[in-house]
């Protein structure tokens, strides 16, 4: 099958003489105009320095409207094997993937004023059309952040170009993808004929052992007669934790348990009514800006900036806490890459999946390589394979020294990768221990049972 050039280049200039003829127009008025500006400037302001001034600032704003009025005339977009590259003067540069392209449609829509780049937000398209003939509206999987010259970055996922020849760049188009599914089908055919052997070698994620916990291990993260109460409710009542350096610590409880109090009160987004919490030696309320530099955190909820691209939002959190350039993009791309989320890096946050939200909230959470580790639900809306992949991280960065303290509803997942859990009930810590000593204490078989033993009795018949 033949292929497509590598490079092939598509103009962007229809109707060009009656654009000219409309710039020709245009510059005529305005020179007559600006000659009568000058005439007045020189003539009403006695003043030189100021007419040098207001004269300078007159042709700079000439020179930046005819600028942008040329544009199209300095446009064409290239369409290679893989992806397809627009560009729209000096306003609009942007690759795309064909992996990304789900149609191409030949259209006939209203230009944007004078051919300059324009957005809708409702539609969410950015048209680049020079006039309504040649035009192609092309819609992308998801929608991704594109930059129009000096405005903030726009989540488009539609956008409509105008060509000179557009029935050639339709075919090509075609002949492109067509080729590349036919590679990305042999790649996949290849994939499934691999050995039995050597496929499980491929998808099977390394599994970190977790560390023993040293006696003489220092404590990270303490918390004495914790109690929070809200106006005749008790949310949580006299809670005493104690977590050790390098421990993975599971907090377990139904519902309404009093487990996200905890967490807030820990990290200092919650005042507690009585006691106080520690984290690294530093009181978290009389040593914020100590307790919270040794901390890391990740809300049940993902906190981003929707209008920030995901390597944007990771570069802010790192100017917020004051690492260097060199060392913070190092760290970036590590992170990404560890997380998957490289390929989406680019992308505004707002178009991220809920999972994805929740592993780039973990990049932001490990950018300062914090010494505490706190996690409200952290597996919650990941599929198994991101799941696994973090699990690993958590033993991995245990074994590293770091404390780790977690909420979890998945009982499994907290007796697999926890030293020790404890289980809160009616805001009180009703039995702390490791798995194996749970079990023991409920004479159960797995940590469901000992789960449902627990929090189904009274609170008095376990005091």
């Amino acid at each position: 099958m033949s292929h497509i050039e590598p490079a092939r280049t598509f103009t962007y200039a229809a109707q060009k003489s009656s654009y000219l003829s409309i710039l020709g127009a245009f510059l005529f008025l305005t020179l007559s105009e600006g000659i009568l500006i000058v005439f007045l400037v020189l003539h009403f302001i006695p003043i030189i320095l100021l007419q040098t001034l207001i004269l300078v600032i007159i042709g700079c704003f000439l020179a930046a409207i005819f600028g942008k009025l040329l544009y199209p005339l300095w446009t064409c977009h290239r369409l290679s094997s893989t992806e397809l590259e627009l560009h729209y003067g000096l306003d609009f540069h942007a690759r795309l993937p064909l992996a990304l392209l789900v149609s191409a449609q030949a259209v006939e829509g209203k230009p944007g004023f004078f051919s300059v780049p324009g957005y809708d937000s409702a539609k969410q398209r950015i048209s680049l059309a020079f006039s309504n003939r040649g035009q192609v509206l092309l819609r992308l999987e998801h929608p991704l952040a594109f930059r129009l010259g000096l405005r903030s970055a726009c989540l488009a996922d539609q956008l409509l170009i105008s060509l000179d020849d557009r029935k050639a760049f339709l075919a090509a188009l075609d002949l492109a993808r067509s080729t590349q599914s036919e590679q990305s089908a042999t790649t996949v055919q290849e994939k499934h004929t691999l050995p039995d052997n050597r496929s499980r070698a491929l998808f099977q994620a390394t599994r970190h052992e977790l560390p023993r916990i040293a006696a003489d291990a220092p404590v990270t993260l303490r918390a004495e007669g914790l109690t929070r109460r809200y106006a005749g409710f008790t949310a949580v009542e006299d809670l005493n934790l104690s977590v050790r350096q390098g421990e993975i610590y599971g907090f377990l409880g139904p519902n309404g348990a009093g487990k996200s109090t905890t967490i807030k009160m820990l990290v200092g987004l919650v005042q507690p009514t009585a006691g106080c919490a520690s984290l690294a030696g530093h009181d978290v309320w009389r040593e914020p800006i100590q307790a919270k530099t040794a901390l890391g955190y990740v809300a049940d909820r993902a906190l981003l900036y929707d209008r920030l691209s995901g390597r944007e939002f990771l570069a802010f959190l790192a100017q917020l806490r004051g690492l260097p350039l060199k060392e913070t993009q190092a760290r970036i791309a590590s992170l990404l890459d560890l997380l998957e989320l490289t390929e989406a890096a680019e992308r505004l946050c707002g178009s991220y999946s809920f999972g994805m939200k929740r592993k780039l909230a973990l990049a932001g959470a490990l950018l300062h390589e914090p010494g505490v580790l706190i996690l409200d639900e952290p597996l919650n809306g990941l599929d198994p394979r991101s799941a696994r992949r973090l699990k690993d991280l958590f033993a991995q960065r245990a074994a590293g020294g770091t404390t780790i303290f977690l909420s979890t509803h998945d009982l499994a997942t907290a007796e697999e990768i926890c030293q020790r859990i404890g289980i809160l009930h009616q805001g009180r810590l009703l039995a702390e221990g490791s798995p194996a000593e749970l079990r023991g204490l409920a004479s159960a078989s797995d940590l469901e049972s000992v789960f449902l033993s627990l929090t189904a009795q009274p609170q008095e018949a376990l005091a």
